[in-house]
């Protein structure tokens, strides 16, 4: 269970997520969706967000056993699904899209990233 709290160090994770640290510093670098904001002293601080997706991480890699990518490709489907206006995945299409699907989101997660670099 996640404390009510908007804001937590990283020390407070591994308890929280029941990972070693080395994991989540491994997924912090390897998941743009998890975006920590430099605290005045400069350490870390991660959100309720950060948190919970700290946690969808765990479970789809060690409950659902997908590998990085797919758990990349997962996370970020999700992420499209949520925040999708259109009908875009409204209607399924028909074939093996895994590939196509991979391009696509290493595609809208670049942008992210300059996006947010870029502050636009």
């Amino acid at each position: 269970m996640i404390p009510n709290k908007s804001n937590f160090k990283f020390q407070e994770l591994t308890p929280i997520t029941g990972v070693k640290p080395y994991v989540l510093r491994f997924w912090e670098t390897e998941f743009p969706e998890i975006a920590p904001i430099d605290s005045e002293g400069g350490q870390k601080l991660y959100s309720r967000s950060d948190v919970e997706t700290f946690l969808k991480i765990k479970k789809l890699l060690f409950e659902d056993k997908l590998s990085i990518p797919e758990a990349k490709v997962r996370l970020s489907s999700t992420d499209i699904e949520l925040s999708s206006t259109g009908n875009a995945n409204s209607a399924p299409v028909k074939g093996n899209t895994d590939g196509l699907k991979v391009i696509v989101l290493e595609a809208i997660n670049l942008i992210k990233e300059i996006k947010s670099k870029r502050n636009w």
